[in-house]
């Protein structure tokens, strides 16, 4: 089998440079920087975190909920109770349990925003946060126009090799989307708290002080043959 189809393709191969004798095969690529406005931060409130244990779970998601509306954040719609796997965590308790621990994910369009949000929650005991990933909301259509861009680029580079051969580059006959989409999502380690991140920085010498977090690089590529004329 491997042989037959060792065959085929040097067939296929050799007709094609019989259809096309002379051409010129090129890679265009393209990127772009981006800032990320789909920013996700895991929370969890814990008992035993609130001063002497003695606020229960249930009184500081409540605190939580309060200080996020506040900051006009849709706690409806950007606020998930449990992980980013989407299942919702369900909290089965006997009698004699109390929960002392639950988990959210946190969806902001901002670092600004996500900075107000670490200052708030900490004001009210509430600090264990994490970043989960950043990411933008377009990054498909991102995509898409940088393939075209990439496209540009490619046919630029085979006019311009053509051209210092004294030949010109006629139409594509094959192109190849190498579906390489480096960037457009920076995920970060769970155990990364907010403070800490490599990927931001965070001034301490106020209470106004923001995050801000580092541009994300959109990248794409293509390989291109054109018929040299």
């Amino acid at each position: 089998m491997a042989a037959g189809l060792l065959v085929l393709s040097t067939a296929a191969s050799a007709q094609q440079t019989e259809t096309y004798p002379s051409y010129i095969s090129v890679t265009g690529s393209a990127e772009r920087d981006v800032t990320p406005d789909e920013i996700y931060v895991g929370i969890t409130i814990d008992e035993s975190d609130s001063r002497n244990g003695k606020i229960t779970v249930a009184e500081q998601e409540r605190r939580m909920v309060a200080e996020l509306k506040k900051l006009g954040i849709d706690v409806d719609k950007d606020l998930q109770v449990g992980d980013m796997s989407g299942d919702l965590k369900s909290y089965v308790l006997r009698r004699d349990r109390v929960q002392t621990q639950k988990n959210y994910v946190l969806k902001v369009g901002d670092a600004a925003t996500l900075g107000k949000v670490f200052q708030s929650l900490a004001a009210i005991d509430i600090s264990r946060m994490n970043l989960i990933k950043a990411t933008r909301s377009d990054i498909e259509q991102i995509r898409l126009e940088l393939r075209a861009e990439a496209m540009k680029s490619a046919r630029r580079s085979a006019d311009t090799l053509a051209e210092a051969i004294g030949q010109k580059a006629g139409k594509a006959f094959m192109i190849n989307d190498n579906n390489y989409y480096g960037g457009g999502t920076v995920y970060f380690n769970s155990a990364m708290p907010v403070a800490r991140s490599a990927k931001m920085e965070m001034a301490t010498e106020d209470a106004g002080s923001a995050i801000e977090f580092q541009d994300m690089k959109v990248n794409c590529s293509v390989n291109v043959r054109f018929i040299l004329e």
